[in-house]
Parts: C-alpha cells; sequence; structure tokens
C-alpha cells in the first residue's frame, strides 16, 4: 500500500488564533497605504494570496495585484509579533497535540485495530479499541472468534476465552499469525516483532505536514506558539503565497512530498493525500485534487455543512484519537 501524505488545515482546525491574523492585515495595509482598511475579504478556508487581492480591490487600490507580493512581505515581515500576540490570545483546540502526536508515532492499519505505539507504551501494551483486549490477556490482543472481531460479548467472546488459556507468547504468536494471514496486501507488521514471528514486509508510512492558507512564516510562528509544531515536516506542506487556489495547494504539497522522499512525481495522487479542516473549502479542494476529505466541525461550520460539501468523513472535534486516526487512515 502506498504511504500517505496527511495535510492539516491550521487555523479552525488545529487552533484558534485569536483574531490575531486579522488585525495583521490592518497593521500592514496602513504601513503600505498610510490608511486604515474599512472592509476586510471573508477569509476562512481561503489562502492569504486570495484574500489579500479581494481586500486590496475593496479598498480601491489601484492595480491591487501588484501590491499582493509586497503585502505578504509585510505580513512575513510580522512574524515575531504575530508569534507573541498568539501565545498571549490563540489556543490549541482540544485533542490537536495528542492527534498530531498519535499520527506520527502510527505505523499501519490491521484487522484488529489501530497499533498506536505511544499509546501501547503508556498503557503498559495494550492498544487499539476499547473492548479488544479480555481481561487478563497480559496485553496480548483479544484473537476474533468465528463470527468477528475480539471483544467482550458476542461473536468474540470465544476469542477473548481463547486468549486467556493461552499464555501471553502463545498468544501473540497465534495473533500474529492470524493477522499475517488476514492483513490486507502492503499492511505490514513491525519488523522488530519478537523471534518466532512472521516476518514483516514493507510497512505503511504517513507523512503529515500541513495544507494553509496562511504564508509560511506566520503558519510557522502560529504552531509554534502553541505547541503543535512537533510531528509536522513543514518543508513538504503548502502555503498561502503559494497559489490563490486551494485547490493548487493540494498539487503543491505533493509534489513537495515527493522530492523531499524521493518518490514518483504520483506518489500521493488520489487518496494516497488526505486533508482535513474545518470549512467547506477545505473539503472543496480536496475533492477538487482527487484527495480523501476529512471535516472537523471546530471552527464556523457545522458538521452539516462539512457533509454538504462532499467530506468522506466528519469529526465532531479532534478529542477522540483514535477516531481521528479512522477517519484519517481509513
Amino acid at each position: 500500500m502506498d504511504d500517505v501524505l496527511v495535510l492539516w488545515d491550521i487555523d479552525g482546525t488545529l487552533l484558534n488564533a485569536g483574531g490575531v491574523g486579522r488585525d495583521l492585515y490592518g497593521t500592514v495595509f496602513v504601513q503600505l497605504f498610510g490608511r486604515s482598511l474599512s472592509a476586510y475579504a471573508p477569509m476562512a478556508g481561503r489562502t492569504d494570496r486570495a484574500i489579500i487581492l479581494e481586500t486590496l480591490t475593496l479598498a480601491g487600490v489601484d492595480e491591487p495585484r501588484r501590491h499582493v507580493d509586497p503585502f505578504i512581505a509585510g505580513l512575513s515581515s510580522q512574524a515575531i509579533a504575530m508569534r507573541t500576540a498568539v501565545a498571549a490570545q490563540g489556543q490549541a483546540l482540544p485533542g490537536a497535540a495528542e492527534a498530531l502526536a498519535a499520527l506520527s508515532s502510527a505505523w499501519s492499519l490491521h484487522p484488529l485495530g489501530f497499533l498506536d505505539p505511544a499509546r501501547a507504551a503508556a498503557d503498559g501494551g495494550h492498544s487499539g479499541h476499547g473492548g479488544e483486549f479480555g481481561p487478563g490477556d497480559a496485553g496480548v490482543p483479544a484473537i476474533p472468534g468465528p463470527g468477528g472481531s475480539g471483544g467482550s460479548g458476542g461473536s468474540g467472546s470465544a476469542g477473548v476465552a481463547l486468549a486467556e488459556r493461552l499464555t501471553p507468547d502463545m498468544a501473540l504468536a497465534t495473533t500474529a499469525t492470524m493477522i499475517a494471514k488476514e492483513m490486507p496486501e502492503g499492511i505490514a507488521l513491525p519488523s522488530d516483532l519478537p523471534d518466532g514471528l512472521p516476518p514483516a514486509g514493507p510497512s505503511r508510512r504517513v507523512h503529515q505536514s500541513v495544507l494553509t492558507g496562511n504564508v509560511r512564516q506566520l503558519a510557522e510562528v502560529k504552531l509554534d506558539a502553541l505547541g503543535l509544531r512537533e510531528g509536522l515536516d513543514l518543508c513538504i506542506g503548502a502555503y498561502g503565497e503559494d497559489h490563490e487556489d486551494r485547490t493548487q495547494l493540494v498539487h503543491v504539497a505533493r509534489r513537495r512530498a515527493a522530492g523531499v522522499h524521493g518518490r514518483s512525481d504520483d506518489a500521493f495522487e488520489g487518496t494516497a493525500t488526505v486533508v482535513i479542516g474545518d470549512t467547506p473549502l477545505d473539503i472543496l479542494a480536496a475533492l477538487d485534487a482527487g484527495a480523501r476529505a476529512v471535516g472537523v466541525a471546530t471552527g464556523s461550520f457545522a458538521a452539516a455543512d462539512l457533509l454538504a460539501a462532499g467530506a468522506h468523513a466528519v469529526l465532531p472535534d479532534l478529542t477522540d484519537t483514535q477516531l481521528v486516526l479512522q477517519a484519517l487512515l481509513s
């Protein structure tokens, strides 16, 4: 299976900047034109390049397109001030840091659920969805019964009982053998399994970055100010200065990811790219680029709006890390 490129929107998805971006537009406009802004273009889901052009047009600036790049430079020059303001006024949205960390440590999917190494280490080896471990299983996933997956009750109870009768080593080896037989092509066990387990094939790797309307310097300081930069490869992201059209940003990020990781130009085409955002424009950009679109209703749009835009999955927020991982990687 191909690697996956996950592209996060920033504002309204990972964080709330407390209105700092709008204030910054006013500051830069005064610096360039010596007067105050009377109207702002809509910002949600749009790129800075598009927002600047419309804002300058609304302000009656002659030849507005000629002033877009100087305006971008003006925004970038305010990065230090923005970091201070976001640290004071902004907030990371609930679950954002945990979702980034879990996705960074995720290595693959398997039929018994998502294996999260960080969670497994934290809870002594228990990982995956609730109910997939029988009581007294010593950290061993329940082996599904004849009619379904492991868990308490129903057809999975026989699997739990079997796991309880086996020693931990026997259960682990048996479970790994079952996984190796039933695992979809291209999704592999990790290479460092204990002796005697089936050899691992190539695993599915997740690369995560951002797809944002912010110019890069401002995107970086927002994330850094709120402790959300960890796990993101910002070199392969796409930013507000790259193009007016958000759909084109998906293609920009794909090309950067392929170049950085030495892949073919089409390595992240189709649903090998996943875009997650809080506005219908995030969803439409993903769909127009042929990517998987995941909505999160943490901004100004309801889940129904994101579904109506065509999202493949919609989350109420990022607080359920396992649900986030399923939506992004299913």
